[in-house]
């Protein structure tokens, strides 16, 4: 009878609390957060002591974007529940309506965070809200949302993207939309592309990424379609043509492409150049190539030349050196560096050349680009490791990668790259970058300075090591480099040693950092915190949990928004 009593008390009790229960959760299914947190605080208000009333009260004060609130009563639940810390759906829930808060937040700074941190999670939430922030007042935002919507290739961002690609004023948002329409393969903007790139009123940025967007969307092309193409008088259109008949190696268009190596336009010139190079050269005879470009040769566009010294040593080793050697001692630089960078390009063809101007030319940027192409063919490695750990020390200028006069050619180059507003020190970012790709590569030929040179890169404190650029220094996956970087986890420098579990925990996902990473979170400036959040996300293991609910409390939204989206990552992994 007793016993009979308890049930009888006790079952109404319980099915009352779950119907509550659904009612939260219903209201929260429909988006509905005041009528949901209505109905959790009666909730916690009958079941005081219930883990999975709290839980629910947590997530309703959470999708009410009241992360204060939510905090608190998270800390109260855990109180009584020790083991709430390993409840993940509470933890998610709870980091959301951080993430969601900030990208309510009037300041841009927490606004981009907050974008930055929902992308990074890859959750089917993030899908709704990259969708909001390509409407956002703010261009660079938009800017940055395109940017992340191209990788996650959802229906209703393709439609925001068309419809920016179609009404956006802002140049740098424009250029966005144009990589995004080509790497989505938003097929029904291609008539628009073609637009872009026949247009004399187009920039160079927006010309050539329409160009790849096209690449990109095409899967073939008739001999009809690229007759009318290269027929067109428009060079932009004539340059496409060009590009599709190299990409799809369509044999029966070589006159067509030939053809152009005399077009008015060098940017077409060097386009059929580069088909000529890259495919025609095996359709036609030599004579025939031969006579193609010896005009080519003396173009009065130094590109053009330079491009037709290359495709010529391709064609046949035996033309004569001088074809290079005049431009490799150019009086301008810049030719001279696109030359060094073209004959690295040729490959086994150019490696006499190569070794001899690497002896006698006192350029360093010509040195450097070719020691490169030599190593490429394991040609002199000694004598090209030299030369690039020299640039590496010696060289104090700001650099990067240089392509704007041949897509073809990689040119390393003195630094020309402006400011970005939403990338702060954009211009030291890619320099740092470029370097790093330097000391990889030195790292994965084991030469004996990679150490140092690394050591020499993460000494420097005006750049923390994102993510981007951990993923460039080890981008090739050799275990050599992870092993240079952890050798580092000793250094005196308590920098480099910060440094180097960065790297670890952003490519290697060496959980073994977690615990140096989190000890030095308390000293360290807001920019390397940013950092090391991030690092701890990447790393993902429920180990942090608890420090980055910590992290929640920090009175800066940019650090608590950092924290929400390591902490998304975490349960999800």
């Amino acid at each position: 009878m007793i016993r009979l009593a308890f049930f009888l008390f006790v079952g109404p009790l319980c099915a009352s609390e779950e119907v509550l229960l659904r009612r939260v959760h219903a209201h929260l299914l429909i988006d509905d957060p005041i009528s949901a947190l209505q109905e959790a605080a009666y909730l916690v208000a009958e079941y005081p002591d219930s883990r999975l009333a709290g839980s629910a009260l947590i997530e309703a004060l959470s999708s009410g974007k009241k992360e204060e609130e939510a905090l608190a009563a998270w800390h109260a639940l855990s109180a009584k529940h020790p083991d709430l810390i390993l409840d993940r759906s509470v933890l998610e829930e709870m980091a959301w309506g951080v993430l969601k808060r900030g990208l309510d937040s009037t300041q841009n700074g927490v606004r981009l965070a907050a974008m930055i941190g929902t992308y990074l999670t890859h959750d089917v939430m993030a899908v709704a809200i990259l969708q909001k922030m390509m409407r956002d007042s703010n261009a660079v935002l938009r800017s940055v949302a395109m940017q992340m919507a191209a990788s996650y290739k959802d229906a209703p961002l393709k439609d925001e993207i068309t419809k920016l690609f179609e009404e956006e004023k802002v140049w740098i948002v424009r250029l966005e939309a144009i990589k995004a329409a080509g790497a989505l393969q938003i097929r029904s903007l291609a008539p628009k592309l073609k637009k872009i790139v026949e247009s004399d009123r187009s920039t160079y940025e927006e010309r050539q990424y329409a160009i790849e967007a096209l690449l990109n969307m095409y899967e073939n092309i008739s001999l009809e379609e690229f007759k009318k193409l290269a027929a067109s008088n428009r060079a932009g259109i004539r340059h496409l043509a060009c590009s599709l008949a190299a990409h799809f190696e369509i044999a029966e268009v070589a006159d067509e492409v030939l053809a152009m190596t005399r077009d008015a336009h060098p940017d077409v010139r060097i386009a059929a150049l580069n088909a000529l190079g890259l495919y025609y050269r095996r359709r036609i005879a030599l004579p025939e190539a031969k006579e193609v470009l010896e005009p080519r040769l003396k173009d009065p566009n130094p590109s053009v030349a330079i491009t037709a010294a290359w495709a010529a040593l391709l064609i046949d080793p035996s033309f004569p050196s001088s074809i290079f050697e005049k431009w490799l001692n150019d009086p301008l630089a810049e030719n001279r560096r696109l030359a060094a960078a073209a004959l690295s390009a040729t490959g086994s063809q150019g490696i006499e050349i190569s070794l001899q101007a690497l002896k006698e030319n006192r350029d360093p940027y010509v040195r450097v680009n070719l020691a490169l192409g030599l190593l490429g063919q394991r040609v002199s490695t000694e004598l090209c490791c030299d030369c690039i750990y020299d640039f590496i020390q010696n060289e104090k200028k700001l650099w990067m990668w240089d392509t704007r006069f041949n897509p073809l050619f990689q040119v390393l180059s003195p630094s020309g790259v402006r400011h970005v507003d939403h990338i702060p020190n954009y211009p030291e970012a890619v320099d740092q970058m470029t370097r790093l790709n330097l000391v990889s590569l030195l790292a994965v030929l084991e030469d004996v300075r990679a150490k140092e040179a690394l050591k020499s890169f993460l000494q420097k404190r005006t750049w923390g090591i994102t993510g981007v650029a951990a993923a460039t220094l080890l981008k090739e996956g050799d275990e050599s480099s992870l092993e240079i970087v952890r050798e580092c986890l000793q250094d005196a420098d308590p920098n480099v040693r910060l440094q180097a579990c960065l790297v670890l925990a952003m490519m290697g996902q060496d959980a073994s950092v977690l615990s140096a990473l989190q000890g030095a979170y308390g000293e360290a400036d807001h920019e390397r915190k940013l950092h090391i959040l991030e690092a701890l996300g990447r790393i993902g293991t429920e180990t942090s949990f608890s420090f980055l609910i910590g992290v929640l409390k920090e009175p800066f939204p940019i650090l608590r928004v950092a924290a929400a989206a390591a902490l998304v990552q975490c349960v999800n992994r």
